[in-house]
């Protein structure tokens, strides 16, 4: 019966499931910690995996029970039926783009050609493995793939370079308490140390797998054998020869062929010391005729070794020379196959580092980009807002009929202006794959008639008939996204109103189908416009396409605007289509799925600012925060023109917003992004954490021109309550101060609390006596003092550049440089033995990738200060 604490951990979780996918999931969980005990149990698990993913459809899980299938067949000696296996369940990985998948399935392919002797595939597949875990940053996987590459270079006797693989994974291993990996790596230390013949070593490693192993599984009898082979070495023979018959009888009752040749082998030793050769001849003929079977060519080179030495000993010349010239032939094809590893290890690294550097320029443009395109929103709507608003106000003021005609074309033109800047901002989204799609109830008809309201004006200035028709089979309420669908609509109908010089414009529904709750909508927008030439048709809904330059010149816009309604259809799970003839018009065709909701029943409608939230309105306090003079102006004057009883204060950056709150309480703080001293986001987390209630529960809404949705989730994460783009609509501002206002305690109710100006540091960690620890260091150098002090010295050396770098880093908030300094500080710590509970290195790089933990950073800096300062006094002390 298995029964570890992982398989414990593992039937616990199985219970808390509640979807049959999460079960399988837990299932193959399971299935590898039981692999390691129970190939046959394993096995069985592995065949219901599939059968009850392939009875749900779940893609992954027939992949991850072939895996683990493919694997049972490896460890039970079927290279061949493990291979093929696995192939289907690399198939399935690419096939759904799973790289987490694709790399368990690589690095079994590896476990099974590395047996088969065939090392240069069996490097080739884990470099591909390794590679796939550092893109998801798979720490973990990547060293149990590195003990792979340990052993493998353990088979090309490149000991050294394993030992110093294998030392690389084992804390990571014994930080994650991973009963099976510890096994592995503490067996692939024992071969390890076993060939560097440093027997101690070696037999303290083979003991803790026999400690911490059950008995009669596969990790138990390796950990025999191990020891068996080590006290052969030591001419410790009774011993030997005790851990090696138990060994071999539970390995040929587990069906392990690794284990049974090594004991054959070692028995066949033993035998050939005791004079006894004809035992000796019969051991290592079973040992000779399992590697043989079972393709093994380094066991094989090491019989033909010892059977050529005793066929010599008994005096059989001919056998003694097939046997050595064997051998040599087996030796020469490996020495051979470890100059193409090489070579091939030479190559795969080159593709990592090329592949890297691409990674690296891809994720460089990426941001260059982002930044561009919210540094091009920033400067465009700040202007903006003052030309817009001081355009709204001036027209209040009831101007003169030649300066109203001024007027609406300065407003016309900001307009036009800004559907530009959206297009090319929807369009950089979309590309990036930053839209997200609502699944909401919403009225058909309601969104349907806002497209008529919002183009019914332009179509009377260009005396055309502007008409919408909605099919009474359609259900009155879908569930779906509204947004995306009027976005796609005001496109495909704006532009059949700006191409439509006479006749009509017409956006027609009707439902092409319906299966169960899922209904296919026929969006038809038809126009008796100039039509679009058969030239155009194809590459019509390209990024930055229009039908011809003359089109561009008379007409305008971005071409975007039929990229994005591809993209978006496309995004629903829909498709969109064309026919046009030149002269008489054009229809564009939209089909787009939604679902049914439960109930066809409209929810009761509010009044968005009734009288209530007026008066509330009219009555508060607001501190506004804003250093563009223009843009503080509108602000101003539009609040007072629409809630004339407000009292309003103005701070022209985030820390004079800070130095105000510590002073009085405001009902609600609107909120520049960019301003000089102090950005709007410091300053809301600097009142969320330093300034006390009720000051710091100040509802505190964004104002800005950075729209972007990544930006615009920093600002909630900051702790902002809400957001309203510059330029901003005044109905819509007014909704925002209402929608957070509601439920607040007024601040002239509200008593403030004086504020400390400084806060004060955080108290000093409580550490160990001792927070370095050199064994790991002895276990690396050998013991080689030189070694240990150049290290040291290194260390010394290094650490306080990188706290350095940490430093200035913080003090301008650059969390990048933040992260790969802590990253290389890292591994330095893990030498000197300061563990990550007092060290929380591992979680300050984490932190800093994140801006949700940065507020978290300065602590665990001051944290990490003092731990290293501790660390540096007590390696200055061993030098």
């Amino acid at each position: 019966m298995i029964d570890t604490p992982r398989y414990r951990e593992l039937q616990a979780k199985m219970a808390q499931q509640t979807d049959e996918k999460g079960r399988i999931e837990v299932l193959a969980d399971m299935g590898v910690e039981v692999r390691s005990i129970d190939v046959e149990h394993a096995l069985k698990i592995a065949e219901e995996v599939v059968q009850r993913s392939r009875t749900v459809g779940y893609a992954r899980g027939i992949g991850r029970g072939l895996n683990l299938k493919g694997s049972c067949h490896w460890l039970l000696g079927d290279y061949e039926k493990g291979l093929a296996i696995l192939k289907e369940a690399l198939h399935i990985a690419e096939r759904i783009k799973d790289i987490g998948l694709e790399a368990r399935v690589l690095h079994n392919f590896g476990n099974i050609y590395r047996d088969m002797g065939d090392l240069a595939n069996a490097l080739t597949h884990f470099e591909k493995a390794l590679i796939n875990n550092e893109q998801i940053g798979d720490e973990f996987a990547q060293s149990v793939i590195l003990t792979s590459i340990s052993n493998l270079l353990y088979d090309l006797n490149d000991y050294d370079s394993a030992l110093e693989y294998a030392l690389k994974c084992l804390p990571i291993f014994e930080r994650a308490h991973n009963r099976t990996s510890l096994i592995n790596v503490h067996n692939t230390l024992g071969n390890i140390y076993f060939k560097k013949e440093e027997f101690g070593e070696a037999l303290h490693y083979f003991q803790e797998n026999l400690k911490h192993s059950e008995p009669e599984t596969v990790a138990y009898v390796m950990a025999e054998s191990g020891m068996g082979k080590v006290y052969y070495k030591m001419h410790d023979f009774g011993n030997s020869s005790r851990y090696l018959t138990d060994a071999l009888r539970e390995a040929q009752l587990l069906g392990n062929v690794e284990v049974q040749i090594i004991c054959h082998f070692y028995l066949g030793r033993l035998y050939m010391d005791d004079d006894n050769d004809r035992q000796a001849l019969q051991s290592l003929h079973a040992a000779y005729s399992l590697a043989e079977e079972y393709q093994r060519r380094h066991d094989l080179m090491s019989v033909h070794e010892a059977l050529a030495a005793l066929y010599d000993k008994m005096g059989d010349i001919p056998q003694a020379f097939f046997h050595l010239k064997s051998f040599e032939q087996l030796k020469e094809e490996i020495f051979q196959q470890k100059i193409l590893s090489e070579l091939r290890n030479l190559q795969v690294r080159q593709q990592i580092e090329l592949a890297r550097k691409e990674k690296e320029v891809a994720e460089r443009t990426a941001r260059l980009k982002h930044q561009f395109m919210a540094n091009m929103s920033h400067e465009i709507r700040t202007p903006m807002n003052a030309i817009i608003g001081m355009a709204r106000l001036l027209l209040t003021k009831e101007p003169r009929e030649d300066q109203l005609k001024y007027l609406n074309a300065i407003q016309m033109s900001a307009d036009n202006l800004l559907v530009i800047i959206n297009d090319i901002l929807d369009f950089s989204k979309i590309e990036a794959g930053k839209v997200e799609l609502e699944h909401i109830d919403f009225s058909l008809r309601e969104v349907i008639h806002s497209v008529r309201d919002m183009l019914m004006l332009k179509a009377e200035e260009k005396h055309i008939s502007f008409r919408t028709i909605v099919n009474d089979e359609i259900p009155r309420r879908l569930t779906g996204d509204p947004t995306r669908l009027n976005q796609i609509l005001i496109n495909l109908a704006g532009n059949a109103v700006k191409f439509t010089e006479r006749g009509y414009v017409e956006v027609h529904v009707s439902l092409r189908r319906q299966e169960g709750n899922k209904l296919w909508l026929i969006f038809d927008v038809t126009d008796t416009g100039i039509g679009i030439s058969p030239d155009y048709l194809n590459s019509i809904f390209d990024s930055f396409t229009q039908a011809g330059s003359d089109t561009t010149r008379k007409f305008g816009g971005t071409g975007l605007g039929l990229a994005i309604c591809r993209q978006l259809t496309s995004l629903m799970g829909g498709e969109i289509s064309v026919i046009s003839e030149m002269g008489k018009g054009t229809t564009f065709t939209a089909i787009l799925p939604f679902d049914l909701p439960e109930s066809q029943e409209e929810g009761v409608r509010h009044s968005m600012l009734d009288a209530v939230s007026m008066r509330r309105l009219n009555t508060m306090k607001v501190l506004l925060v804003e250093d563009n003079e223009f843009n503080r102006m509108v602000a101003e004057d539009t609040l007072k023109e629409l809630i004339p009883g407000v009292r309003l204060d103005a701070a022209i950056n985030g820390q004079e917003a800070v130095d105000q709150l510590r002073k009085e309480m405001y009902d609600v703080v609107l909120m520049d992004i960019q301003m000089p001293v102090m950005d709007g986001i410091t300053a809301t987390k600097v009142i969320r954490k330093e300034l006390p209630s009720p000051q710091k529960n100040v509802p505190i809404i964004a104002m800005t021109a950075n729209v972007l949705q990544e930006d615009v989730q920093l600002y909630f994460d900051a702790g902002m309550n809400g957001f309203v783009s510059k330029p901003f609509n005044p109905e819509e501002l007014l909704l925002k101060m209402d929608e957070v206002m509601a439920g607040s305690i007024p601040a002239s109710e509200q008593k403030v609390t004086p504020v400390a100006q400084k806060p004060e540091a955080p108290p000093l960690p409580v550490l160990p006596d001792k927070v370095t620890d050199m064994q790991f260091l002895k276990t690396l150098t050998g013991g080689n003092e030189e070694k240990m002090n150049k290290y040291i010295r290194m260390f010394l050396e290094n650490a306080p550049k990188l706290l350095d770098n940490i430093d200035k880093a913080m003090a301008i908030k650059d969390y990048p440089t933040v992260k790969i300094a802590a990253h290389s500080l890292k591994p330095q710590l893990s030498y000197m033995g300061v563990k990550e509970d007092v060290s929380k290195i591992f979680m300050i790089e984490q932190s800093a990738g994140a801006s949700a933990h940065f507020d978290a950073l300065p602590t665990m800096i001051f944290n990490l200060k003092y731990v290293c300062k501790k660390a540096f006094e007590e390696l200055n002390q061993i030098r």
